[in-house]
This record gives C-alpha cells, sequence and structure tokens, in this order.
C-alpha cells in the first residue's frame, strides 16, 4: 500500500508541473510526503516490534505508534507551512487526502480479488 502511495505521489506531482507549475508540484509532493514519511515511520515501528504474542504488548505498540505517527504529521505540516515559501495549500491538503483515501480504499480492492 505505501508503494501505490509513493508512485501515486510522484505521478500526481508530475503530472501537475506542466498543467499547474512548480509550486504547484512541489506543494503535491510535500503533502504525500507529510502522509508518507509517518506512515513509514509507523509501519517500521509495528513491523520491527518485539514480535511479541502478548497481546496487550502488541496493541501498546500499536497505540504509541499512532500517536507517534500523529505528532510527527503535525510536526510536519509545520514545518512546511512555516518554511517553504511559495505554498499552496490545495495540493497539500488534496495529495495528503488522497493518501488517506488509498489508505482505506486499498485494503477493499484487495480483498475484493480475494474472494
Amino acid at each position: 500500500m505505501l508503494l501505490i502511495q509513493m508512485v501515486a505521489t510522484l505521478v500526481i506531482s508530475g503530472v501537475l508541473y506542466p498543467l499547474a507549475g512548480m509550486v504547484n508540484a512541489y506543494s503535491a509532493l510535500l503533502g504525500g510526503l507529510i502522509y508518507l514519511i509517518p506512515s513509514l515511520y509507523q509501519a517500521k515501528k509495528i513491523f520491527s516490534s518485539n514480535n511479541s504474542n502478548n497481546i496487550r504488548v502488541i496493541l501498546r505498540d500499536l497505540y504509541k505508534s499512532e500517536i507517534w505517527k500523529m505528532a510527527l504529521t503535525i510536526v510536519l505540516f509545520g514545518i512546511v507551512f512555516s518554511s517553504v515559501k511559495p505554498i499552496e495549500p490545495f495540493p497539500i491538503f488534496g495529495v495528503f487526502i488522497l493518501m488517506q483515501l488509498i489508505a482505506w480504499i486499498t485494503p477493499l480492492l484487495l480483498n475484493k480479488g480475494r474472494r
């Protein structure tokens, strides 16, 4: 799923460059990265955990990684909006929301193929 999101981010940025200009293209790229970097961090934390069979430990690790993912997302939005000038908010939020939709829809589509 993260690979699909990475490709989608690059394709959208690449398409926006000739159509809407450099600012929109890198704004879209930043929106995708704001979603992907915390998601990659969370995936690394979840899949490199101690492989405990204790459900409480697994659940605790999931909650901790989700909290850190949200915090990292907030920090990245703050860095982008305070440091990058000029910036276009619509491509940033548009691609960020699209990445979330891909995260929701991809498992549904993959499960449909297994039936």
